[in-house]
């Protein structure tokens, strides 16, 4: 294994095919950017901190994208336990096909989406979830946080602020004049929606 303690993956996969792009990340700092052409692009970058570097080496020379194509095209990092090991610091840049249906799964993390189609489901169990979307496609937006914050800053610049049915969560839904549905949630943490 490198000394340097620094390993980058990178995967490109065509799914012109499929109806729906699936991601699934254990933990990082997850970027996902719409693209133009059929193909998803993805970079992992996963790097040693000082403490612990024994199991981080470990992690690194495990580390792997797993990929399952079909009318669902699912990709996922590898090894899924990485939650386990705070001395790693992942990062990872997704471009998908902006016409495709997205669906992404972050157990750790902070999640960003941006200029994807809105048909768009994105579950963020700790951390938080910064999405942009196109308002014409948008027919509703459900965001939840079950502990935490949910907001909404619509296309003209109003924020619109989840309603809190208990002190600690807060839930917002809107509805607008697309196709398209958005949910978003976070157990632990913060969703925000900016639309343009």
């Amino acid at each position: 294994m490198a000394g340097d303690g620094e390993r980058s993956i990178t995967l490109q996969d065509d799914v012109v095919g499929a109806e729906l792009i699936r991601l699934n990340v254990p933990a990082g700092d997850l970027e996902i950017t719409g693209t133009t052409g059929n193909s998803v692009t993805a970079v992992v970058t996963a790097t040693c901190q000082k403490e612990n570097q024994d199991n981080c080496y470990q992690v690194l020379k495990d580390l792997a994208w797993s990929k399952k194509t079909g009318s669902i095209a699912e990709f996922g990092l590898s090894p899924s336990g990485i939650t386990r090991y705070d001395h790693v610091t992942i990062n990872v840049k997704f471009g998908v096909p902006k016409d495709k249906a997205l669906e992404v799964n972050l157990s750790a993390g902070e999640l960003r989406i941006a200029g994807t189609s809105a048909c768009l489901t994105a579950n963020v169990n700790a951390g938080e979830v910064n999405i942009k979307l196109k308002e014409s496609q948008l027919a509703s937006a459900e965001l939840s946080a079950k502990v935490g914050d949910a907001k909404l800053v619509t296309a003209k610049g109003e924020t619109i602020e989840g309603e809190r049915s208990l002190l600690v969560g807060a839930n917002l839904d809107w509805k607008g004049t697309g196709t398209c549905h958005t949910k978003a949630s976070v157990l632990a943490g913060e969703v925000q929606i900016v639309l343009n």
